[in-house]
């Protein structure tokens, strides 16, 4: 019965979903947007009940002396990884045949178990410095276990401890065998660099990144990103390419190719590329007003007035 509620949460949510592909009118959009919102302090509130269920829990063990075996679902770890693939700095699972396989997904002690799961809610809920803390504990327990000083490293980026996210980063680097792995840590170096206004040296990464993983294409964004902020636009253009021919469904690549054909004076490529932008995500405006840009510099005013007028009522 418990479960049933998270069925139905989830089947809310493809159904928000189903309704954003037909592109729906403006006050729909809100509507779903709104129940988007709500579906997700749902979700908050049972990540908080279940920190609380675990803190009280480790009290009671500690009160009344016994111990609970506290061992993860099989293959919990692969699929937190896949569930992950969608975030900035994407947790893929490593080849289950290469030979730190066993290495990076095995947590041997009940208490590395239950800190792994603590600092993973943490994180989740943006609580940076209790995430740490229990990531911590973990690669004090399991010091040979490659992912928990990966979430670690990742952790001290989040929160601005550079030096030391660097540090378990390169020794996530030196230990792994796993090209993906080593794509994914090259890729939140470069993030740092980028953090540190070192952009030559975060492209390093970035590229570094693609070399360890061909279909990384996380890499290529980033790299675009770096070109387009340097002003280097026909860089950043080509980089943007090349994530959208691995991941052509990803709204923002579009988006930023439309910003980046615009700035180069190809408005006919830019607008196309805002087009396809609002069409994988119609819930975002600012795609409508750069569509209004656009229609602006080549003088079809019409057309460009249509654009900001959706943008005006979608604030309504």
């Amino acid at each position: 019965m418990f479960f049933h509620q998270f069925d139905i949460i989830f089947d809310s949510l493809k159904e928000i979903e189903e309704r954003f592909k037909k592109y729906p009118a403006e006050q729909e959009r809100n509507e779903l947007a709104n129940r988007l919102l709500k579906l997700r302090n749902i979700m908050d509130e049972c990540v908080k009940y279940w920190l609380n269920f675990e803190e009280r829990v480790n009290d009671m063990q500690n009160k009344y002396e016994f111990s609970l075996p506290d061992l993860l679902p099989d293959d919990f770890l692969q699929k937190l990884c896949q569930d992950r693939e969608n975030s900035n700095e994407r947790v893929e699972s490593p080849d289950k045949n290469g030979d730190n396989a066993t290495l990076f997904f095995q947590i041997e002690s009940e208490q590395g178990i239950s800190s792994f799961r603590k600092g993973i809610g943490f994180w989740d809920l943006a609580m940076l410095e209790e995430a740490i803390r229990e990531f911590e504990k973990l690669v004090e327990l399991e010091p040979n276990y490659i992912f928990g000083h990966f979430c670690l490293g990742l952790a001290y980026s989040q929160k601005g401890f550079y030096e030391k996210a660097l540090i378990k980063l390169r020794l996530v680097k030196a230990l792994s065998r796993d090209n993906r792995l080593k794509a994914l840590v090259h890729n939140a170096m470069g993030n740092i660099y980028v953090n540190e206004k070192k952009y030559e040296e975060a492209l390093n990464q970035f590229n570094i990144a693609i070399e360890e993983d061909s279909f990384f294409y996380i890499g290529y964004f980033n790299m675009g990103a770096v070109y387009y902020n340097l002003q280097r636009y026909k860089e950043a253009g080509e980089a943007f390419e090349k994530a959208k021919e691995l991941s052509p469904k990803d709204w923002e690549i579009y988006y930023h190719l439309g910003r980046t054909y615009a700035l180069l004076g190809n408005f006919k490529k830019g607008l196309q590329n805002f087009k396809k932008a609002f069409s994988l995500n119609p819930a975002e405006i600012k795609i409508l007003f750069e569509v209004g840009v656009i229609y602006d510099l080549l003088g079809d005013k019409q057309n460009a007035s249509i654009y900001y007028n959706r943008v005006l009522n979608s604030q309504c």
